[in-house]
């Protein structure tokens, strides 16, 4: 780790910003691997994060600040968290102007380790969707393979895109926007936030087929497993979402 603060970044880039701007344009610039930091969750249980250098997280977020606005523009209306003037409570209100509409049972499913388990290669294959330039899909690739420095012990970063850093939600999105997709062109009403995502079903027969397709559609399209103890489907007024009750 690069032992700064962000009190010290002002005084790092007077001095060395020249050297940084011409190692990420030579494209020679490296990430440091991040440090694994546990929090503990608030149902139990502790959640990694990855905490980047203050260096590269000025340079992750100069990233996410450029593609954030390009990917606003084709994100789904029913994908609420990381995102500007969204919020939790507006992922509710739809919630239950949804149940109003009559969508009185839910999938409740859950990827299992969502952000450890993202797949690189399909990652960046989504990502050159809408990103064409080759400088800024090998920057990202080097941001998600930098490693991870857990204590003394440094852990290669094969899959995952670690909490902590300034452009993980933004590509944690990405890859669930193709969730998104496929729920949209099913007809499926859902909210989604994050990894945590409901689909809103009128009965629990059709809950357990959405259930089951959608369970395949994750493990064989995206590569994700799905966390079958917690996936399941609820009347509406039983489901807890994001904190909340209906």
């Amino acid at each position: 780790m690069d032992g700064m603060t962000v009190q010290d970044l002002t005084g790092y880039l007077i001095e060395h910003g020249d050297k940084l701007k011409a190692q990420l344009v030579a494209g020679i610039y490296q990430p440091k691997p991040v440090k694994r930091v546990e929090i503990p969750k608030p149902n139990g249980g502790m959640r990694k994060l990855g905490i980047p250098t203050v260096t590269d997280r000025t340079v992750q977020q100069m990233v996410a600040q450029v593609l954030g606005p390009i990917y606003e523009r084709r994100f789904s209306d029913n994908s609420y968290g990381f995102r500007p003037k969204r919020s939790a409570h507006d992922a509710i209100q739809r919630c239950i102007d949804l149940y109003d509409q009559g969508y009185h049972c839910v999938v409740d499913f859950d990827p299992k380790a969502y952000f450890d388990t993202v797949n690189h290669d399909m990652l960046m294959k989504f990502l050159k969707y809408e990103i064409t330039d080759e400088w800024t899909l090998r920057l990202i690739r080097k941001f998600l393979t930098s490693g991870v420095m857990n204590g003394q012990m440094f852990e290669r970063s094969e899959q995952g895109t670690p909490q902590g850093g300034p452009i993980s939600p933004l590509l944690a999105n990405v890859y669930l926007h193709e969730l998104d997709k496929e729920l949209t062109r099913r007809g499926h009403e859902f909210v989604r936030y994050a990894d945590d995502c409901n689909i809103f079903v009128k009965s629990r027969r059709a809950g357990e087929r959405v259930l089951r397709s959608i369970s395949t559609f994750l493990e064989k399209k995206l590569k994700l497993t799905v966390n079958q103890e917690k996936s399941r489907v609820v009347a509406a007024t039983r489901m807890e979402f994001l904190g909340f009750s209906l």
